[in-house]
């Protein structure tokens, strides 16, 4: 490789984020490497020669997308953009403001999507590059006391497959990456709001009137990382960080699984293979909720297939829609 890759990582001042940007630093690619404050910046990263650049989610569009234009500025090329930076807003739906709803959307999904837009349109020029956005399990498989959270990954999950199926023939490479449990301080770190407020004290339940451990979520900060201890299934931010190198280079465990754009738009291997589940209990437990859309599916295709109208009156329906 002529000049080395370029990464704009997001969230990088610990866990999965600062353990992907030390792993693609020791390969000798250039990590620009997103924090909310210098303050939060890694010794470690400036160590090794990656860039700051200050980027907080909550704040204003116009903000976000200068943070985005000035990435693209300081190497003159980015080849790989990882959405990495997230938080938790937790708490049943009833006991949860708006604001906190709201705010746990801006930092999941709008400010990913403002801080996104202007690589689109440089890998699209470029005809190359690769788009990770880091979702979660909790995308698929719900827990309670988790709904403003697993919405915000559910709504990005669906923005990453719709973006992959708009550049796939442009040659830009779009992943959904799709964590289990991993050993990081997400838990006893989060906020049940974007202030900057204390952290809950996570001893304590996260509900005062949802009590019950098993469905209402109670204590769920606890609770999630004691099941994960229990099965004895808890991933390794360094290997995570391994893995999602190998899978943007096509080497180690991922030679042969990535696609490459071919001549006249076709891509040569699975481009279809864009989402990426890491972490046996992720794999399991998407398993399981397969069996359960196919359950379901089962249970209510005779209900679904009667709603279609009936033959004889297609004739109206030249566009799709009713003009007669």
């Amino acid at each position: 490789m002529s000049n080395p890759r370029v990464w704009v990582i997001t969230g990088t001042s610990s866990g999965l984020g600062l353990a992907l940007a030390l792993h693609v630093l020791s390969h000798g690619d250039k990590v620009i490497a997103t924090v909310r404050s210098l303050s939060r910046f890694p010794d470690s990263l400036k160590d090794l020669g990656a860039k700051p650049l200050i980027v907080d989610f909550s704040h204003s569009d116009e903000q976000i997308i200068s943070a985005a234009h000035e990435a693209l500025q300081i190497y003159g090329y980015v080849d790989v953009l990882v959405n990495n930076a997230a938080n938790g807003v937790i708490g049943p739906v009833e006991e949860l403001k708006l604001s906190d709803i709201r705010s746990q959307f801006q930092t999941n999904l709008f400010g990913v999507i403002a801080f996104t837009q202007p690589f689109v349109a440089h890998f699209r020029t470029r005809r190359t590059g690769h788009i990770l956005n880091v979702s979660s399990i909790g995308s698929s498989v719900t827990a309670p006391g988790w709904a403003a959270y697993c919405g915000s990954k559910a709504a990005l999950d669906s923005f990453t497959h719709a973006l992959h199926q708009e550049l796939k023939l442009f040659g830009v490479r779009v992943l959904s990456i799709m964590p289990g449990y991993f050993s990081t301080a997400f838990f006893s770190n989060h906020r049940r709001d974007n202030s900057s407020e204390p952290a809950i004290d996570t001893s304590s339940r996260q509900s005062k009137i949802y009590t019950d451990p098993v469905t209402q979520g109670y204590d769920t900060t606890n609770a999630l990382p004691r099941g994960a201890a229990e099965r004895g299934l808890i991933g390794d931010p360094e290997k995570f960080g391994q893995r999602i190198y190998e899978v943007v280079t096509g080497t180690g465990m991922a030679e042969g699984l990535v696609a490459r754009p071919g001549v006249d738009g076709k891509w040569e291997g699975e481009w279809e293979w864009n989402i990426v589940p890491l972490g046996t209990d992720c794999v399991n437990l998407l398993k399981s909720r397969l069996e359960h859309i196919n359950e379901n599916v089962a249970a209510f295709e005779a209900i679904s297939k009667s709603t279609e109208v009936e033959q004889e009156q297609l004739k109206y329906y030249p566009l799709g829609e009713r003009s007669g």
